[in-house]
């Protein structure tokens, strides 16, 4: 018997009726779920008079699953693909962490990576810090076949190029540390002329905005003058001489990897590295690095199916957003207690109390602070998480707007973070910084650049030269994450306070399986991204990587390029001048693009709220009066200097002088603004009475198979 999760005609039924009657201005929620709920009872009764033979086979199987002990999980968002690899989402890791196993884990309370429950039996480090010894435990597929060392560093070579390959780099967000451009050893590279940095700008005594006639080391008395007098006015902004970088190149480095070799030794694996790393062993810790059976890897390093783990369930079926897992026989740990677990996709918080309420699912995540307290006084399980998660703006630095400095700096100075808290869990605070509170990591001049200052923000946008130029804002209208329950109302709250400041927004809403890959693709089309993640291991890198990524994608994909042998036929067929360069991100030149005084054009909304809240463009009056007075604006550090300093604090020899380390890596990105945090979010699990042992995590993936179900 295949037994079906959440598909029965009376769930479907009252599930549409949810659908249909949640927007009614005339039954409140908690009307629209008890009558569905007797809705659902109409239907199981007439059913069963109906065919008493049908109903009493439904009986025994109901009662054949309950013996089965299956649980019954349901998320907000679907799983695009369930290799962890290149879909390091929390939808696709919640999959695979029944599934697949790594050679660390990060203990419960400490985050510290152990051998504990990992598929390693000693792991030992050389006395520099640079030779990772793996031995393995024995441990055996799903398919039976065993695990070897072999198998190990099939799986390392697969990451190293999916990290490195043009069409996979900007997907393959956690193997970039690892192998990809910038996070190694560089060596004397070669210089790319498309990313020559252009003349910043200084202030004019008049105000405006002007390119400066040299490349001097200081600025003139003029620009001096007039960063004096901004100084006084606005004091959280640092301003006054500029300095040139005209003269100077990007240059596209090649470099030794952090994961320089990796070998087998009998049923030992040995990684070196290129550099000591406090990273390296903490990233093995997080799902992206769970090993699969490399039978299942095709020649362009993808998966040919369903991966096939080490883990206590193996996958049974993948389609429509569910996932049935089975228990695998060929596991050599403790069994688990539970048969089957069925994953389930419900979009919407109301959906998910509904089904949790009505028994249709045994747990959900991201619960509605609202239905908090029905769910306590009904007896139900709301564990919480801490808030180890970021949402925030990402800015695309080669977008022809965006790579004013002073733009992205406006855009900052411009969002107000209270009036985003409403639409988050109680716990939810304000992100001054990329990287979560908790790792006491602390920059002094990090309100500087995030502290809300509607007029310092006009004053930047003139300096920038904006015109009234259209920016792209992208954020997922269908789908409901652990980090933004409700997409659509967070973006509009958001961008209101953007359009104050006199910023041209354009809204695209799309759809989440559309999202995931636009948001990270090398491009300069894309301008800004609502965008957020949970912090998958406990080293600040966790925080800055996936905001670093399009970047170092971006700088992977011009390298490249530029190395490519002559004689390439297939594969890397693209000039230079055909990728995006941010080679101007640190720049202050005044923006060139053609202003445009509407969006040119309005994607249809997926629904009618959206459409009722997607308009996005500023109208004249919005336009402040009078008209700001440009600033002058120091240049933000390099992108290349932010990495060598990422690099130096992950190879510090403790993590106090990491932490002292990591604090300028702070304040160069507050400069340089890659994105713009806005809030550090918690969320909360819901757990019906009849499971036990429900653990969370900081990261939001959780374990099921420790659970109990009675």
């Amino acid at each position: 018997m295949q037994h079906q999760p959440y598909a029965s005609s009376a769930v479907g039924s009252s599930d549409a009726l949810l659908r249909a009657t949640a927007g009614s201005s005339g039954l409140s929620r908690r009307a629209v779920l008890r009558f569905g709920a007797l809705f659902s009872a109409g239907l199981a009764l007439s059913a069963c008079s109906g065919q008493s033979s049908a109903g009493s086979s439904a009986s025994a199987s109901a009662s054949s699953a309950d013996a089965r002990r299956v649980f019954r999980f349901a998320q907000g968002a679907a799983p695009l693909g369930l290799d962890p690899a290149l879909f390091p989402v929390a939808s696709t890791y919640q999959v695979t962490a029944q599934v697949l196993q790594t050679l660390l884990v990060a203990n419960h309370y400490t985050g510290d990576p152990e051998v504990q429950d990992s598929l390693c039996s000693e792991w030992t480090v050389s006395d520099d810090r640079l030779v990772h010894t793996f031995v393995l435990r024995e441990a055996h597929f799903s398919n039976g076949s065993a695990l070897t060392a072999d198998a190990v560093v099939q799986n390392f070579q697969r990451w190293q190029a999916l990290a490195t390959g043009e069409g996979t780099v900007a997907l393959a967000v956690p193997a970039q540390p690892l192998f990809a451009w910038g996070f190694g050893v560089p060596k004397p590279g070669s210089i790319d002329p498309s990313a020559v940095e252009p003349v910043p700008v200084q202030a004019s005594p008049s105000g405006a905005a002007t390119p400066s006639a040299s490349a001097s080391e200081t600025a003139t008395p003029s620009a001096s003058a007039s960063a004096s007098a901004s100084d006084a006015a606005h004091p959280g902004e640092k301003k006054g001489a500029q300095k040139s970088d005209s003269a100077q190149s990007s240059v596209v480095q090649s470099f030794l990897p952090l994961v320089s070799s990796v070998v087998a030794k009998g049923n030992s694996v040995v990684v070196t590295l290129s550099r000591p790393s406090l990273a390296f062993p903490r990233i093995l810790t997080q799902q992206a690095f769970g090993i699969i059976d490399p039978s299942l890897f095709g020649a362009d390093q993808k998966l040919t199916g369903n991966p096939v783990g080490t883990g206590a369930f193996r996958v049974e079926s993948f389609e429509a957003g569910t996932v049935r897992l089975l228990k695998n026989t060929h596991f050599d740990g403790q069994a688990p207690e539970l048969d089957e677990i069925q994953i389930s996709t419900l979009t919407s918080s109301d959906k998910r109390y509904f089904a949790l309420m009505e028994g249709h699912i045994d747990a959900c995540d991201q619960v509605n602070s609202s239905d908090l307290g029905q769910l306590a006084r009904d007896g139900y399980q709301t564990p919480g998480r801490d808030p180890f998660s970021l949402v925030y703006l990402g800015l695309n630095t080669a977008h022809p707007v965006l790579k004013n400095i002073s733009v992205r700096r406006a855009i900052s100075h411009a969002v107000d973070r209270g009036a985003l808290r409403q639409y988050y869990p109680q716990g939810t605070s304000d992100a001054q910084t990329l990287i979560s509170p908790s790792f006491r990591i602390k920059a002094d001049d990090a309100k500087d650049y995030t502290d809300r200052n509607q007029d310092m923000a006009r004053s930047l946008l003139a300096t920038a030269g904006y015109d009234n130029q259209v920016i792209e804002c992208y954020y997922p209208a269908d789908v409901s994450l652990p980090w933004m329950d409700t997409p659509q109302k967070v973006y509009s709250e958001m961008v209101a306070s953007l359009i104050e400041v006199g910023l041209n927004i354009k809204p695209v809403p799309l759809p989440w399986a559309e999202y995931l890959s636009k948001s990270r693709e090398v491009s300069s089309e894309r301008g800004i991204t609502l965008a957020g993640f949970y912090g998958m291991y406990r080293d600040p890198y966790a925080f800055f990587g996936p905001v670093l990524a399009p970047l170092i994608a971006e700088h992977q994909v011009r390298s490249l390029i530029t190395n490519a042998p002559s004689d390439m036929t297939t594969g890397l067929m693209k000039k230079s001048s055909d990728v995006p360069s941010s080679g101007g991100a640190n720049s202050n030149v005044r923006i060139s693009a053609t202003p445009s005084p509407q969006p040119s054009y309005s994607p249809d909304p997926l629904t009618p709220e959206e459409e009722a809240s997607a308009s996005a463009s500023p109208s004249p009056s919005a336009s402040p009066s009078p008209s700001p007075t440009a600033v002058a604006v120091a240049p933000s550090p390099r992108f290349t200097e932010i990495l060598e300093a990422i690099r130096t604090a992950d190879s510090a020899d403790s993590v106090d002088s990491q932490r002292e380390l990591y604090a300028k890596v702070v304040s160069q990105l507050g400069q340089f603004m890659p994105a713009v945090p806005l809030l550090n979010v918690t969320s909360k699990v819901a757990v019906s009475r009849e499971v036990q042992g429900y653990q969370t995590e900081q990261n939001a993936i959780e374990l099921f198979g420790k659970l109990r179900k009675l």
